[in-house]
């Protein structure tokens, strides 16, 4: 029960500091977690199950989320989404081995099935970061270059 607090204050905080910064690829990015998360939690009370029985629902509903982000880094021009589709890759090779090996340890299950998403999220923020620092920069060298007794070249010193 401590996890799934855990991870909802986490997916949380990541979903404010995303949204607040407002790039349009990290945005995509964690409302799809974010549906994505929702919508597990929705099937496990549709399936009456837990994360540690295997539910062709909560797989497929997996599957459809890697889909989701496989066409984002597909279309995408931004290497980090490249990420995004290998984590939830991962997140379902643990279904796909739940359901080969029914006797696998449940708790291993279930800590496959959420581990993942902590560095999804984790990618996503740091990106929304980036683009956050990124555009600052831009607009520190535009202040820069508009200053009087800047020519826009290096200098002899090098600065």
């Amino acid at each position: 029960m401590i996890w799934g607090i855990v991870y909802l204050v986490s997916l949380l905080a990541v979903f404010i500091q995303v949204l607040r910064i407002g790039e349009r690829e990290t945005c995509f990015a964690i409302l799809t977690l974010v549906a994505g998360s929702v919508l597990t939690f929705v099937s496990l009370i549709i399936a009456n199950s837990r994360f540690d029985v295997f539910s062709l629902l909560v797989t497929t509903l997996d599957f459809v989320v890697l889909a989701v982000f496989l066409g984002h880094a597909l279309v995408s021009r931004r290497y980090w989404t490249l990420c995004l589709p290998a984590f939830q890759l991962l997140t379902c090779m643990t279904h796909v081995m739940k359901f080969v090996l029914p006797d696998l340890w449940p708790r291993l299950y279930s800590a496959g099935q959420g581990f993942w998403a902590y560095p999804q999220m984790l990618v996503i923020l740091l990106a929304a970061m980036w683009v956050r620092a990124d555009a600052g920069a831009r607009r520190g060298e535009d202040g820069a270059a508009d200053s009087p007794g800047h020519e826009g070249g290096i200098s002899a010193s090098g600065e």
